[in-house]
C-alpha cells in the first residue's frame, strides 16, 4: 500500500489512517454535533483538518470575515468558527497541562 503524507509547515506528516470523528460545534441557536468523514490520523499532530474542497461540494463555504462556515444558496449559517494562530478551528479544547495533575 502506498503511503500517504499530510504536509504541515514544510514536514511530511504520514497519514497513519482515515476515519470519522464527531466534534461540538457552535450554530446560531445552540451547540451540536457534526460528523466529518475522510478525517486523517496523523500521531504527531493534534490537529483534524477539514478540506474546504469537500466542504465546498456539499454546499458548505467558509467565510473568513464573519468566521463561520455558511450554506451558499440560502445564506443560513452552518456554524461559527474561531480564528487561531493563522486557523480557523470549528473546535477547540486546550491541551491539558499535565503539571496540574500532579497531587
Amino acid at each position: 500500500m502506498e503511503d500517504n503524507y499530510l504536509i504541515i509547515s514544510g514536514n511530511f506528516n504520514k497519514i497513519q489512517a482515515y476515519g470519522t470523528v464527531i466534534i461540538t460545534i457552535n450554530t446560531p441557536t445552540r451547540k451540536l454535533k457534526m460528523k466529518l468523514f475522510y478525517v486523517v490520523l496523523v500521531p504527531t499532530i493534534f490537529i483534524n483538518i477539514v478540506a474546504l474542497s469537500r466542504a465546498t461540494a456539499n454546499d458548505i463555504h467558509f467565510n473568513s470575515g464573519r468566521n463561520l462556515l455558511y450554506h451558499l444558496v440560502t445564506g443560513e449559517t452552518v456554524c461559527y468558527i474561531k480564528r487561531l494562530r493563522g486557523h480557523w478551528a470549528l473546535m477547540h479544547k486546550e491541551p491539558i497541562n499535565t503539571l496540574d495533575l500532579i497531587i
